[in-house]
């Protein structure tokens, strides 16, 4: 399959390059900075209905990261660049592992989150989570990162469930001539990242890029360095091509390859207990992705879009994997009714591949984490979208109406309506409220797999710690997870240059996935004996096992507050402040079941400040500081401290098209914890201060 994505890519540059092509003059795009804040809520967003519409008109939480905003905070990653939006969770699990989620429950493999890169989901099948070590970019081709909080099912199907985050590149069009951009620091030992971009004369644009990086592990609890380095590769192309004056086609493509180290706690059953191992996963794939936008009469408009996406992932202990998703997608929005506009649609998905053991670099003793049915997968999905705006007062109040049907394998067809009222006093001031539903389809690895760990020492049962080491095995089938929610908020120009955002939820879960046992079930091993064979004298390598069964047993809620604040306080000075408060609650239906997503796993409060100051169109000075509460139980007692951390980048342009910068993070204290594997599957990582030397260079 990889092979077929090559030959796809290279073809697709060939026939750009061989054009004869005509450099266009670089346009100078208008700086986020240099806005008047009454423009800020006016910035132009796709996301929350799939079609074109400002910030202002939008009935949801939204916020937006543009690319500026990017630079400023100095981020080398995507997770490190969503730490901006309110709302949003995002904690480290190690020097190439995020935890990313909103709204409610946290781990590094959330499932809840539905998150694409130009409109293509970049979602596991195999978890339902974002793998964000492979997804990466060039980052100063990121034009803007649209992060919605609360669900888009409506829109964006399953697994749009708390939240929805579309990360935006520019166009081939605002990328003409070369970049290269260099950087190295106390974490990074060098990253690399090339863009060269041209006309394919009276057609269109095109781009190819490149990225290279290598990074450094981070320290471990006991103090010891860890096996977490980071290396990953990347190359792709881009073009924007207008044949007609009604038609727009986006074609691009990318292949990455990399591996990386893990701090695995691996279990070995002689005796039972977790090993600290530096195991190494290697990671490649890519993508095709084709788009095609004609304009119609009557301000009606088509969109088709469809990707091919590859993944293949060797990690020991846990599924070598191979996956391949084809997503078909088409869109029609109709405007000829008055006071009506209705965007329609309909998708098709497949999910095909294979898992089997990996044991890489592993002893053989080792216990397979997750083990799968050799056999190949194949999954399918259908859906069919409606959604009208319709005008009850123009320019004033709008009631959007809508929802999805969705089909997913054996599960009977999922409706996921949508209603959301907009009412606009007066240009400045915008009140919306929504009521929607979710759910959250079941992953491979929920279906289909076998999951073993050996509990944490926090893990109590019936309130008294276990006598023996204990090993849990989870498997089994469960139906989907729902959740209806229930949203209101209000966007206003306070003052000239002030502007203030504040949304409140209440997230209503049911049938969310569960796991139960019971001491009919648990075993003394070795031998199959029954487990109060375990309370008696102790035998060489005895330990506990722990069958559970899967089941849609637990239900819940989150209720939350989100507040940013926008000030623009003169040309040199910026303001930018949020706040986040979060209660979730967990409960058994039936009382004899334990769920495997805490709600403990992420802080009840977090908060942060940004102060953006460019005296002059050499110089850039920003310092953030983050504030984030601790989180109580990630699973089974584990528990995370809070902390606070300061951010700060100067940077200097020399030349018009040279930029230096000195970039510090994480520097009010020493180390902290931020995360910890949800599954159990590695060490306690901290994460430390940095500083990072950069020089980006057009020409």
């Amino acid at each position: 399959m990889i092979t077929t994505l090559f030959r796809y890519s290279v073809l697709g540059a060939c026939v750009i390059g061989s054009v004869p092509q005509a450099m266009a003059t670089e346009p100078t795009p208008s700086r986020f900075d240099e806005l008047e804040l009454s423009a800020v809520l006016d910035l132009e967003i796709t996301s929350v209905s799939k079609k074109p519409q400002t910030l202002s008109r939008a009935a949801a939480a939204v916020f937006v990261i543009t690319g500026d905003d990017i630079r400023r905070m100095g981020a080398q990653n995507l997770p490190d660049a969503l730490r901006m939006a309110p709302g949003i969770q995002v904690a480290q699990v190690s020097a190439n592992a995020w935890a990313v989620s909103a709204r409610s429950t946290n781990g590094r493999f959330a499932n809840k989150l539905l998150v694409l890169i130009d409109g293509r989901t970049v979602y596991s099948p195999l978890s339902s989570g974002v793998f964000w070590d492979i997804q990466d970019t060039v980052l100063a081709d990121v034009e803007r990162i649209e992060v919605i909080r609360g669900p888009g099912a409506a829109v964006w199907g399953a697994n749009a469930v708390n939240g929805v985050i579309n990360i935006i590149t520019k166009s081939a069009f605002a990328t003409p001539g070369a970049l290269l951009e260099v950087s190295k620091g106390s974490q990074d030992r060098g990253t690399v990242s090339m863009r060269y971009g041209g006309e394919v004369q009276g057609v269109g644009h095109w781009r190819v890029y490149g990225k290279s990086l290598e990074r450094n592990p981070y320290t471990l609890i006991s103090g010891t360095t860890g096996w977490d380095d980071w290396r990953q590769q990347r190359a792709g192309w881009r073009a924007d091509l207008t044949p007609s004056p009604r038609d727009a086609v986006t074609v691009q493509g990318e292949l990455y390859q990399g591996n990386h180290g893990e701090s695995s706690l691996v279990t070995r059953l002689v005796p039972p207990a977790s090993t600290l191992l530096g195991t190494r996963q290697k990671v490649s794939g890519g993508h095709v992705l084709a788009r095609w936008e004609r304009e119609l009469s009557q301000g009606n408009s088509l969109t088709v879009q469809s990707f091919l996406d590859q993944s293949d992932r060797d990690w020991p202990l846990h599924p070598r994997s191979r996956l391949e998703t084809l997503d078909l997608d088409a869109q029609y929005r109709f405007r000829e009714i008055k006071n009506h506009d209705i965007v329609m649609g309909a998708a098709y998905r497949q999910v095909k591949g294979q898992m089997q053991p990996s044991f890489t670099g592993v002893p053989a003793d080792a216990l397979q984490l997750i083990s799968f049915d050799p056999r190949p997968v194949k999954t399918q999905m259908w859906s069919a979208m409606l959604q009208d705006d319709i005008t009850l007062v123009p320019e004033r109040v709008t009631l959007t109406l809508g929802g999805k049907v969705e089909k997913y394998l054996s599960d009977r067809p999922q409706v996921l309506p949508n209603a959301r009222l907009l009412w606009t006093p007066k240009e400045s001031q915008t009140f919306w409220a929504a009521a929607s539903k979710a759910v959250r389809t079941p992953s491979l690895t929920d279906n289909n797999s076998t999951v073993r760990a050996l509990l944490p020492q926090e893990f109590t049962f019936a309130g008294a710690s276990l006598p023996r080491p204990a090993i849990i095995q989870v498997e089994g089938q469960f139906s989907s997870e729902k959740l209806w929610a229930y949203e209101t908020g209000w966007k206003q120009r306070l003052a000239p240059g002030l502007t203030l955002d504040t949304s409140v939820f209440y997230n209503d879960y049911s049938n969310l996935r569960a796991a139960s046992f019971d001491l009919n079930t648990m075993q003394c091993q070795p031998g199959n004996l029954p487990f109060l064979y375990c309370y008696g004298p102790a035998f060489p390598n005895q330990y506990l096992l722990l069958p559970s069964v899967l089941s849609n047993d637990f239900k819940g809620n989150s209720r939350g507050l989100e507040v940013w604040l926008d000030w623009q306080v003169s040309r040199q000075h910026r303001l930018q402040a949020n706040a986040t408060y979060l209660k979730t609650q967990l409960k058994s239906i039936s009382g004899q079941s334990f769920s495997i997503d805490s709600m403990g796993s992420v802080p009840r409060r977090s908060s942060s400040v940004h102060w953006a100051y460019t005296p002059n169109r050499q110089v850039e000075l920003d310092m953030s500081i983050r504030q984030v509460g601790a989180a109580p139980d990630v699973l089974f007692g584990q528990r995370i401290p809070g902390y606070s951390a300061m951010d700060m980048r100067w940077a200097w342009r020399s030349a018009p098209k040279v930029q230096w910068s000195v970039t510090g993070r994480n520097l009010l204290m020493s180390k902290h914890l931020e995360f910890i594997s949800e599954t159990g599957d590695t060490a306690r990582t901290l994460i430390g201060p940095s500083v990072l030397l950069g020089l980006s260079l057009q020409f």
